[in-house]
């Protein structure tokens, strides 16, 4: 998924800082890394920290890549990771039995809880959620516990990112990056004309 934002004023500043021999470059890069990096921790790191262990845990798994300059590519990119996260890296979960010995697995969500990937036993000691592994046989699909237990998947960051990146997120990145801009041209003007 992505989304694109657009800076107001671009072109007016790139020729008024040439006519003063300064490049703009300098200035819009700093200014979309600045963006990215406001935009991760205000507008998705909070609302997910809630749902997972640590705050840190949630800001790692969403990578930023910066503006690269040399190659002339002005965009700076927040992606989040896409593999399935472990039930037990979720603050709340828990389970709805089925049978005696199977029960479905729901980790805590925005609003309400989502069904993960797995199984736990109710009637075992322990209680650890447990993952299953989907097998297609002709046209029926079969579940088949993994040999070894590993530990039950639940849905991952990009899923939660994608749900948090709507109007009001990109309204937020747009404000930010245009006062941003604003702000370092300014600073910029002044440097040049001392």
């Amino acid at each position: 998924m992505s989304a694109s934002i657009r800076l107001i004023g671009l072109e007016a500043a790139k020729a008024q800082l040439a006519s003063m021999g300064k490049s703009v470059d300098p200035v819009l890069r700093g200014a979309i890394d600045t963006t990215a990096v406001d935009v991760r921790r205000r507008k998705y790191v909070p609302p997910m920290a809630p749902m997972f262990k640590s705050r840190r845990f949630v800001a790692s798994r969403i990578i930023l890549k910066k503006v690269r300059l040399r190659k002339k590519i002005f965009d700076a990119r927040l992606i989040p990771s896409s593999s399935g996260v472990y039930v037990t890296e979720f603050r709340r979960w828990g389970f709805l039995p089925v049978s005696p010995t199977r029960a479905r697995i729901i980790v805590g969500s925005f609003k309400g809880s989502r069904v993960a990937a797995g199984f736990v036993n109710p009637a075992s000691f322990a209680r650890q959620p447990w993952r299953t592994r989907t097998e297609r046989r002709t046209a029926k699909r079969t579940y088949r516990y993994e040999s070894a237990l590993k530990p039950a998947i639940g849905p991952s960051i990009a899923f939660f990112f994608k749900r948090l990146t709507n109007r009001d997120t990109l309204q937020f990145a747009n404000r930010r990056l245009q006062n941003e801009f604003q702000r370092r041209y300014r600073k910029e003007l002044i440097r040049a004309a001392a």
